[in-house]
């Protein structure tokens, strides 16, 4: 009967010891993710490419960086093309994590991050292929800029093949024999 008592009561302190523990924060040149996040938010430009460098090097493992990452590219978009550049990177380096980020973006309101949205897409390649029916939606845009790049998106998701993209109609092309 002790014995049952004992073992159950270090069953007990084994589960609790387990939900108790917490996660242990990625880090990068021995600062956490989080601190890298909010120097990425601050305005020392210094601080913002170092972190945006470090969330490049983390990588996926960085995926809650990416709605900060997309913010900082709202801001800057052409004034600044070495932090577009830099977060274009940091955001590849995600792969297939943000995919349902840039999905979201081929519906922003700006041209600008509807165009970035489909050429990232693009450089994503076919781990991207969740993204096939939002480009080709893109495909009907209302900027040409934003429809070449999702055509050429297109054609990188589908493993390079220029036949499976119609570009008249906006519709995947289907063979009819």
């Amino acid at each position: 009967m002790k014995r049952k008592r004992c073992l159950a009561l270090v069953v007990c302190i084994a589960v609790l010891s387990i939900g108790c523990t917490k996660k242990k924060e990625v880090t990068y040149e021995g600062k956490p993710l989080s601190e890298w996040m909010e120097m990425l938010k601050g305005q020392d430009p210094i601080g913002k490419y170092a972190a945006i460098h470090a969330i490049r090097e983390i990588g996926p493992e960085a995926k809650e960086a990416i709605p900060i990452l997309i913010e900082r590219i709202r801001e800057v978009r052409n004034r600044d093309k070495r932090i577009l550049v830099a977060c274009n990177d940091a955001l590849l380096a995600m792969g297939k994590e943000i995919v349902p980020h840039m999905i979201s973006l081929l519906k922003d309101d700006t041209w600008e991050m509807r165009r970035g949205a489909a050429w990232i897409l693009g450089k994503v390649g076919p781990e991207a292929k969740d993204a096939v029916p939002a480009l080709t939606e893109a495909l009907n845009d209302s900027n040409p800029a934003v429809r070449t790049n999702a055509q050429e998106a297109l054609k990188k998701v589908k493993g390079g093949n220029p036949e499976s993209v119609n570009t008249n109609s906006g519709e995947s092309a289907s063979k009819e024999e």
